[in-house]
């Protein structure tokens, strides 16, 4: 299913509909909380982990979610992308009550103290260009 689509499921009482966009929305919250980062969606950084979060529907009622990730040099991979993992999984289910079948987090950088600083410079640079 594409971005725009909904999930459509029935009750006793009539049609819900949860977008992509919603679910998007709770694993980008998700995601900053982990790095320790409160954001609305007026920020530079939620900018950033918007692009980064991919949703896709195998059926009406689950969801698989991919997410690109950048960690700090000294960090385990394996501990923060299990972590990472369990938290969007059970925010997902939690909040929507859809199941989510699979969290995929690439790891796309490591990045030192120093150069997640001159990273985050690009990016804001990048955005004042448009």
């Amino acid at each position: 299913m594409s971005e725009h689509e909904n999930v459509n499921n029935q009750s006793n009482r009539g049609k819900i509909e949860i977008s992509d966009q919603v679910i998007s929305n709770v694993v980008i919250l998700t995601l900053a909380k982990q790095e320790g980062k409160e954001i609305t969606q007026k920020s530079r950084d939620y900018k950033y982990y918007r692009k980064q979060v991919t949703i896709d529907r195998p059926d009406d009622n689950s969801v698989s979610i991919s997410v690109k990730i950048r960690i700090k040099y000294g960090e385990k991979i394996t501990d923060v992308t299990s972590q990472i993992q369990q938290a969007i999984k059970r925010e997902v289910e939690s909040i929507t009550g859809l199941k989510v079948v699979s969290v995929n987090v690439y790891v796309e950088d490591v990045l030192s103290v120093k150069g997640k600083e001159s990273s985050e410079e690009i990016d804001e640079k990048e955005e004042n260009k448009k």
